[in-house]
């Protein structure tokens, strides 16, 4: 009778540590960049890229507080040298705010040239998850039959948040939202 006991004192202890396992994991914000290519249209170079994009609970709720997130996006292409330092070619950054604005319902989000508006948190994100035609910079700053090197990476500003919140975001899991770097090699493109 004593060794049921036991078993039945260990499944618990299972159950409660998975189920607060998950209820950590629930809490993280995480993103990473699926794809990313450099496309020539009208002369000029652009970026397609698709991420993924996932927010924790704290930053839903300073969401529907009425707090904007600011994330940055940063495109970066180097031309790798034998024996030098690597030449920076371009550095693109971009800033895309997201808001709810309480009054319409909607989820806001505003890039330098635009505004959308989305009735869920679901199409902000993938939404914001999504780079179309993001010009870059002319076609003549790539050397043909030249390899280069591009990076992207995106992360949540928190310089851009209410002062009272930038202490709170401090070293805080909860408030980082960072992808790791993608770089892919664009010799194939320019041929």
């Amino acid at each position: 009778m004593r060794f049921y006991k036991n078993i039945k004192y260990y499944w618990a202890l299972f159950f409660l540590l998975t189920l607060t396992a998950w209820a950590a994991g629930a809490n993280n914000n995480h993103a990473h960049v699926k794809s990313a290519e450099l496309v020539l249209r009208d002369d000029t170079w652009t970026l397609d890229a698709d991420l993924d994009v996932h927010f924790g609970r704290a930053l839903e709720e300073a969401l529907s507080k009425g707090i904007t997130l600011t994330f940055l996006y940063e495109c970066q292409i180097i031309k790798p040298m034998k024996y030098w330092f690597d030449d920076e070619v371009v550095t693109e950054r971009r800033a895309v705010t997201l808001n709810y604005h309480a009054l319409t319902k909607q989820y806001l989000l505003n890039y330098p040239q635009q505004q959308k508006g989305f009735d869920s948190l679901a199409e902000a994100r993938r939404e914001l998850g999504l780079i179309r035609d993001w010009r870059l910079t002319p076609h003549a700053t790539l050397e043909k039959n030249q390899p280069y090197q591009a990076a992207l990476k995106m992360h949540l500003d928190t310089s851009k948040l209410p002062k009272a919140l930038q202490l709170d975001a401090l070293g805080e899991s909860d408030w980082e939202l960072v992808t790791p770097t993608f770089s892919w090699w664009v010799k194939d493109t320019l041929r």
